[in-house]
């Protein structure tokens, strides 16, 4: 199993850095690729083996000669669009063993970039940059492993995201080594949306430190599931909402969300910050911001 790196929380004063360059941030699912002696095999974040569930990205692998480790991130693209959207990359990463129809339906891309192995050399020390350049000569003009640019110009980048309405940026360090860790030579910048206020209809069982209170809220607008939030509440707040839920009268429950809950009727509303909108409607990475 690799561990592969990750970023560091930054925000938009991160953007001015200087020795530091952006990448799109991709809104799908993080795959390595490693092929030795020929043999590719296909592991997500958390070291789970996806080899059987990407067979078009082992393909795409085997025809590129040598062997080597990419990392990269596994994404759905919508061919009306161009965007990438998140649910259908979802959907291919949780089914083991997808048939024709399915891979066909929502074929993934793989977006390569980084490279930490080539031909048996190991290239976690040398600089970002020179990474960068290697990755991009192994990979040249590949359809289904797509080589990811970087740029120096990260304002203007930024600004571009915004206006597409696209996840973020992550901030690298263009002489930094890759780490098997949590790295603040990565800074992820997320484009996050302006608040949005929802209307309480449920909230899921908390577990550990909130086994006492709850897990998330379940949020709906305009008659319509739009996600769950469980981050952004303080102390106060966790104990001001739950009193809230406790005296709510539980209902019959309005969605399926894909997971256990309990339906409250109540007048709570929270507003959320969020930043991006799922083809199905639904807030992605929601976080609590007050009471309203």
């Amino acid at each position: 199993m690799i561990k592969p790196m990750l970023c560091e929380t930054g925000d938009l004063s991160d953007l001015k850095r200087q020795g530091y360059v952006s990448e799109d941030k991709l809104d799908g699912t993080r795959v390595l690729i490693i092929k030795e002696n020929g043999v590719v095999t296909l592991q997500n974040r958390r070291g789970i083996n996806y080899t059987r569930r990407l067979p078009e990205i082992v393909k795409a692998a085997m025809a590129i000669p040598g062997d080597f480790t990419i990392d990269g991130e596994g994404v759905y693209i919508n061919p009306k669009t161009g965007k990438v959207e998140f649910t259908p990359c979802q959907i291919r990463c949780s089914t083991h063993f997808p048939d024709f129809w399915l891979i066909q339906e929502a074929p993934i891309v793989h977006k390569a970039f980084e490279l930490l192995k080539l031909n048996g050399e190991d290239l976690t020390d040398k600089p970002y940059w020179k990474r960068k350049q290697l990755l991009k000569d192994l990979l040249a003009d590949r359809r289904t492993i797509q080589y990811v640019p970087y740029r120096r110009d990260c304002e203007e980048h930024f600004k571009e995201v915004k206006k597409a309405e696209e996840e973020g940026l992550v901030l690298k360090d263009l002489n930094s080594r890759y780490a098997y860790e949590r790295s603040y030579s990565w800074l992820k910048v997320k484009n996050w949306r302006p608040p949005e206020t929802c209307q309480v209809v449920g909230f899921t069982r908390g577990k550990n430190s909130r086994s006492h209170f709850f897990g998330s809220l379940v949020l709906a607008k305009d008659g319509k599931f739009r996600g769950c939030v469980g981050t952004g509440f303080n102390d106060w707040e966790l104990r001001q909402v739950k009193d809230i839920l406790s005296d709510a009268p539980r209902v019959v429950k309005p969605f399926n969300i894909g997971e256990p809950y309990t339906a409250v009727k109540t007048d709570l509303k929270v507003q959320v910050k969020y930043y991006k909108i799922t083809e199905n409607g639904v807030m992605r990475w929601p976080v609590f911001l007050k009471v309203v």
